[in-house]
């Protein structure tokens, strides 16, 4: 998670060079603190990232499915949002933002590689360095034709 966290606040940081009057941009985007904001009354305990997740009631709500193998064994069930939904509008988005404004985040490459094995997607190709047969499925400014100049924009801003 801390890997995570340091190049989420990466592209951040980057963007904000790129875009410094983007008020939105200077705000805090540590992930734990990120949690706090948006579930403040339900952490019982904030202390630090692992407690945060751990104590987050909303979270206790979000029941992973499983598939039964038979003799007592079980597997998690690969067709659900945490599988699919969050990488492909969410870990894919954060990579295809880093492209745009030219760093790299080595750990999110990771799990999406990790990630699109399990659910027999192919979003990137070449151990990162390319998108695959699949990233259509994903929210991927660049194929909406923005750049890291016109992200705050959206798609307003194509042609622009």
């Amino acid at each position: 998670i801390c890997d995570l966290d340091e190049e989420l606040c990466s592209i951040v940081a980057a963007l904000s060079k790129i875009l410094p009057d983007n008020e939105h941009l200077k705000m805090n985007f540590n992930m734990k603190d990120c949690i706090v904001e948006n579930y403040e009354t339900q952490i019982t305990d904030p202390t630090d990232m692992a407690s945060v997740i751990r104590t987050n009631i909303a979270y206790a709500k979000h029941k992973m499915p499983f598939t039964d193998l038979g003799d007592g064994k079980v597997v998690p069930t690969l067709k659900h949002k945490f599988f699919e939904g969050d990488l492909t509008g969410g870990l894919c988005l954060w990579k295809d933002i880093a492209d745009l404004v030219g760093i790299k985040i080595p750990k999110t490459v990771e799990i999406i590689l990790w990630n699109q094995k399990l659910v027999g997607k192919e979003y990137l190709v070449d151990g990162g360095k390319g998108w695959g047969k699949d990233a259509g499925d994903c929210l991927l400014p660049s194929k909406l034709g923005l750049t890291a100049k016109t992200l705050e924009h959206g798609i307003r801003g194509v042609g622009n």
